[in-house]
């Protein structure tokens, strides 16, 4: 074995640590960089040149194999399904809580409670129908109501546009982060054609992933090239390597999947469906979707129905009887031609709010005390007109509020466990990928002692070298 080989050997030691220094000093760096995964090098023995031709032979030192990432790639599909169930119940709970605000600043004064009190004004116009001050009180307190049904409405709707900016936000969102991960790849399939070890740069397509992921439910696939495709499940292709099938929005139509007229639609380049925004499904695309599309949707439709049969109804029995005057065929209500919009028409005919006097109480003309009209609509109240007779009006109405709030409910009990998930595969990847400052200290101060060992090998090869040099000068 030659001085020479000597030198090289405690040169590829000095290499060897000083790799491992550089590593191990980038993963203390970026020990709270979120998405990085803990690196190491992975170092092998370089065999002697005549291995196995001598029983002498004496190796030639380290070499750097690579750099490696320490990550499993289940435990990181599991964790980007993970963020897409967290962040769809985070988004369904903020959307399901407004929801909830709007009946709960109601405080005690809400529709129940003025539908109950515009009966028992018709109850007390009954027993005195002659009363011009009742007939006034009635007047207003039908005012008070259809100004919270039209109030209601109108904050569902607002609701409902503040998900479409949203909705459009997140559709934006999801285009740029489909087109890091398309550029992504292509710096990683460079990388690796160049004999790189592009470690950081797949960390950032993780993260990228897990962003994506928490928008929606996608399904991911890795090539032999190391480049990876997306697809929104049910939707088709949304990034292929490096080629990105942007998604956009219009307003369109209402459609029988309860989206209202007007709202967003989502769609994807090239795909053949007009739409696909019943298609997302989970994350915080899907929950926005579910919310404006399932549960205001479905509200709206109800509290309309409940509009819709109080003005039908009441106006029913109402244009049969006869004013003061002797007119008949009046209307107590503006008539609506059908459910859709009932809440917010919802107003007194123009014949009572022109005269209070053309209140109908009496069934008969020239009846003086006849009650028949008013007691009958105040009977309404207790009738079951509500959902094909199986529901009073206040029945119907809490209902409404109940249904709100059990689903709100439910959403945060799974959204706890989704919590408890998470806490958990995070946990694992911290085991697996987390940086621990003192190992990694500890390595630090391993890879100093090897680097000084190996300098002392040079050291002594240099000595031996001027040895061997002043005897022959000798």
């Amino acid at each position: 074995m030659g001085i020479a080989n000597i030198f090289n050997t405690g040169y590829s030691g000095l290499t060897a640590s000083r790799a491992g220094m550089a590593t191990s000093g980038h993963n203390i760096s970026n020990a709270g960089t979120e998405g990085f995964s803990r690196q190491r090098i992975v170092t092998e023995a370089l065999v002697p040149d005549n291995s196995g031709k001598s029983a002498n032979a004496v190796g030639r030192g380290v070499r750097v194999a690579r750099v490696e990432r320490l990550n499993d790639e289940y435990l990181e599909k599991q964790i980007r399904n993970g963020q897409r169930e967290m962040s769809h119940h985070e988004e369904k709970e903020m959307g399901l809580r407004q929801v909830e605000d709007i009946f709960n600043e109601m405080n005690g004064d809400d529709i129940n409670h003025q539908v109950t009190k515009f009966f028992n004004d018709f109850r007390q116009l009954s027993n005195e129908p002659e009363s011009r001050a009742v007939r006034e009180a009635l007047r207003e307190s039908t005012h008070a109501m259809s100004s919270n049904f039209r109030s209601i409405r109108k904050q569902l709707e607002e609701v409902r546009t503040h998900f479409d900016s949203r909705v459009e936000s997140y559709v934006g969102e999801a285009n740029l982060l489909a087109g890091q991960v398309a550029e992504l790849n292509k710096r990683i399939r460079l990388s690796d054609l160049a004999g790189g070890t592009p470690n950081d740069l797949m960390d950032k397509r993780d993260m990228a992933l897990k962003k994506l992921a928490s928008l929606m439910d996608i399904a991911t696939q890795k090539d032999n090239h190391g480049n990876i495709s997306v697809d929104i499940r049910g939707a088709g292709s949304l990034l292929t390597e490096d080629i990105v099938r942007p998604l956009s929005i219009e307003r369109t139509p209402a459609d029988d999947q309860g989206k209202s007229d007007g709202s967003l639609s989502i769609r994807a380049e090239g795909n053949v469906t007009a739409s696909i925004t019943h298609q997302i499904r989970g994350g915080k695309l899907g929950a926005l979707i579910e919310v404006r599309d399932k549960t205001i949707t479905g509200l709206v439709d109800r509290l309309d129905e409940m509009a819709f049969t109080l003005i039908n109804s009441v106006n029913d029995i109402h244009s049969q009887g006869v004013t003061t005057d002797g007119n008949s065929g009046i209307n107590f209500f503006k008539p609506v031609e059908n459910k859709e919009k009932a809440a917010e028409y919802l107003a007194l005919s123009d014949d009572v709010l022109a005269d209070v006097n053309n209140i109908v109480t009496a069934d008969l003309a020239d009846a003086p005390g006849d009650n028949r009209v008013a007691l009958a609509i105040s009977k309404l109240q207790n009738e079951k007109m509500m959902g094909d007779g199986h529901s009073t009006m206040e029945e119907w109405y809490n209902s409404i509020v109940s249904d709100v709030g059990v689903a709100s409910s439910k959403n945060k009990f799974a959204m706890n466990q989704q919590k408890d998930i998470m806490t958990q595969l995070e946990k694992m990847r911290d085991q697996i990928s987390g940086v621990s400052v003192d190992e990694e200290t500890a390595n630090l101060m391993q890879f100093q002692h090897a680097f000084e060992a190996s300098a002392k090998v040079v050291q002594v090869a240099d000595e031996m070298l001027k040895t061997i040099l002043s005897i022959k000068r000798d």
